[in-house]
């Protein structure tokens, strides 16, 4: 998990994204494979971003490796004042900045929070589905750090994928302990 205020990494899940006075949460679009650039470019600048991030396993000479790639192919998440904003958009690393309604910063936030909860809840592993939970079906997770927030169950093997729908970005995450929800 990468987070990263004032240049420092911050990786306590505790943590959370908030609002900073005179900046602005953006979703940045960037440059293929340039994401990790684009962090380091934003910290020299002493710019707050976020880039979330999961470990992919691959198989490499017999071996099973572990590397950290970012969640969101192509996205970082940068706090930027005005001046800030133009000195990432002349970057070699930004193809867009994704416009951020002064209203609309708060779910962006909110969903920014998920992201994190769900980068922690990604280094578990699941557990079996209920019977009665099965592809297709609304579900609501009832405890634990995600409590209240809806989704959808996309597929059923020896695990299940909960997807949350994240409007915002129009995109979704997954994985979640069957214990934890019922149905909606």
């Amino acid at each position: 998990m990468a987070l990263f205020i004032n240049s420092q990494k911050l990786v306590d899940d505790e943590l959370k994204i908030v609002t900073i006075p005179e900046h602005r949460w953006y979703p940045v679009y960037c440059r293929p494979n340039k994401e990790k650039k684009l962090v380091e470019f934003a910290i020299e600048q002493n710019i707050p971003c976020y880039m979330p991030e999961m470990m992919r396993h691959r198989i490499t000479r017999g071996h099973r490796v572990a590397t950290p790639v970012p969640m969101f192919s192509g996205y970082v998440f940068v706090c930027t004042t005005r001046q800030q904003n133009w000195t990432l958009k002349r970057s070699q690393y930004v193809v867009k900045m994704l416009p951020v309604a002064e209203s609309d910063e708060s779910r962006l936030i909110l969903e920014l929070n998920i992201i994190r909860i769900f980068e922690s809840l990604a280094c578990r592993q699941p557990v079996e589905v209920h019977p009665e939970i099965i592809p297709g079906k609304h579900v609501i997770i009832s405890r634990g750090k995600l409590q209240g927030i809806e989704g959808i169950v996309e597929k059923r093997k020896n695990n299940v994928e909960i997807i949350v729908r994240l409007d915002f970005l129009g995109c979704s995450l997954a994985t979640l302990e069957a214990d934890d929800l019922e149905l909606a």
